[in-house]
């Protein structure tokens, strides 16, 4: 595969602390959440239950008290949009215990009225799809609990429709766009949640057979025929429709995001990860090739993390009993590309702020991030899920990043960047601007960490994540006393740092 194609590993990245949690897989049924999403879908995650997380119930999860508490606890009444946020919350942490699909189906931005280079959503089109046999009442308290919030202000209004053989319930409200109608009901087995306009009805022609599911893609079929047993998490990205659909709005960033990865001519692009014993694989086929025409395209295989890796170097930072993925991907110019990719999705004129305060920030604070830190990163990111979080969190792991050398200079210049950005938020404050929701500290043995509101208890997540440099690694995990908990478990030549190391 060539080196560029090897940056697609970027969603895979974002999302292996939620397959890190997950281990053996449910069992394979003969209908898969996929098939009732409509083709030409434009990305799509399918995923199947997490033992850790425990089977689904009709009683309230962990993570749905905590938001219930959170709530309460709030200063003030949350307003009608945290609510709703709230209980998108539940209904996702309630989704992971059941085999799912989640897929963007289509979407377009226009210009807003006051700013010509600014975007806006003006169609959005959203299908979630879970596997819940008989126990769909879960996920109907949780709507109806947010019907009953948003209803109060007389804005919205509920109907009742039907399409094919089966009911279902539409929401909408006069504060919001035209197109955010969310729809919900059952089709069979499956709980169905769709946001648009009759997006619910299409999921039920796609149901009913009357309109073909992603799953019968023909390229799509090929590239996860070998894992589409073993895999408990798929990912499905129609590259080449992203860009004919988005580009003709938004000025061309989606083609600007694709080419900054570097991956222009990507057609369509599929992964798979999976378990083999502790280790997390991850696979991915990517169609290749600008026309689409017989004999111009390609279809590339790619390992980005190997289950069999057998380095004891990589392995000694892994504490016995956890699961974990090792990817191999070249970090340095993997960052440079994702944050190229950002970048690309904004307007030409915030880019060129983006990179203008960027350089001046540079200068200002005397660090280059390219020279004293990408360069110097090495070819592997490994993630654990030790120590867990206690509210089993699913993207709450523990990450290291190799150094390949130079770590002085590293930590200098992580040093510095994050002085930098504390630097920052202070002089937004001092302008009279708002607040921003977190802090960021420095304790005296090298460790950063975000610290959200007033001080409280780690486990509550209120402070994190949390960084430190060591000689071979930098290392994150998702709080202080998480962080701190794991380096006291691995050896000593993990966690080491040379007498320069120690100065601030």
């Amino acid at each position: 595969m060539r080196e560029k194609d090897a940056f697609w590993s970027a969603p895979v990245l974002l999302l292996a602390g939620l397959v890190c949690a997950a281990g053996a897989m449910g069992r394979a049924d003969a209908r898969e959440p996929i098939e009732l999403i409509p083709a030409g879908s434009m990305l799509c995650w399918q995923g199947r239950p997490a033992p850790d997380t425990g089977p689904g119930t009709s009683q309230p999860t962990t993570l749905q008290t905590f938001l219930e508490i959170g709530a309460r606890l709030a200063a003030g009444p949350l307003d009608s949009g945290t609510r709703l946020n709230v209980r998108m919350a539940e209904m996702l942490g309630l989704m992971i215990r059941y085999p799912h699909a989640v897929a963007l189906i289509d979407a377009r931005a226009m210009p807003t009225a006051t700013d010509p280079t600014a975007r806006r959503v003006d169609r959005l089109r959203f299908a979630m799809v879970v596997q819940v046999g008989d126990q769909a009442e879960p996920f109907l308290r949780i709507i109806q609990k947010a019907v009953n919030e948003q209803t109060d202000s007389g804005a919205a209004t509920l109907v009742s429709g039907k399409a094919g053989r089966w009911s279902y319930q539409e929401l909408r409200d006069q504060r919001l766009p035209e197109w955010a109608v969310i729809a919900w009901g059952q089709i069979e087995g499956y709980f169905v949640l769709t946001v648009g306009s009759k997006v619910w009805a299409d999921v039920a022609a796609v149901a009913a057979g009357d309109e073909p599911s992603l799953a019968a893609d023909p390229w799509y079929a090929v590239a996860r025929a070998t894992r589409r047993r073993s895999a408990f998490v798929e990912i499905f990205v129609a590259a080449r429709e992203i860009q004919e659909r988005l580009d003709p709005f938004v000025d061309g960033r989606a083609s600007g995001f694709f080419r900054a990865w570097e991956a222009g001519d990507m057609r369509q692009a599929h992964w798979a990860l999976g378990h083999e014993g502790r280790a997390l694989y991850c696979v991915a086929h990517f169609r290749m090739g600008d026309s689409g025409a017989p004999g111009e395209e390609t279809t590339v295989p790619q390992v980005f993390a190997d289950p069999d890796v057998c380095d004891p170097q990589v392995l000694a930072t892994i504490p016995p009993g956890a699961r974990y993925a090792v990817f191999n991907v070249p970090v340095g110019q993997f960052l440079t590309r994702f944050f190229r990719g950002l970048v690309a999705c904004q307007g030409a004129e915030a880019r060129a702020n983006v990179e203008r305060i960027w350089s001046e920030t540079q200068v200002q604070h005397g660090f280059d991030a390219e020279q004293g830190l990408l360069a110097h990163l090495g070819q592997r990111i490994v993630l654990h899920n030790d120590p867990p979080h206690p509210l089993g969190l699913p993207l709450a792991v523990t990450t290291l990043i190799e150094i390949r050398d130079e770590p002085d200079t590293v930590r200098r210049t992580l040093e510095t960047m994050c002085v930098a950005w504390r630097a920052a938020l202070d002089e937004v404050v001092s302008r009279g601007g708002a607040p921003p929701p977190f802090t960021l500290h420095r304790d005296d043995d090298g460790m950063w960490y975000l610290r959200y509101g007033p001080a409280g208890p780690d486990w509550l997540g209120l402070a994190g994540p949390a960084w430190i440099v060591t000689d071979r690694f930098i290392i994150l995990s998702w709080s202080p006393l998480a962080l701190r908990e794991y380096l006291q478990k691995v050896p000593a030549e993990v966690t080491r740092r040379s007498p320069r190391s120690e100065r601030r």
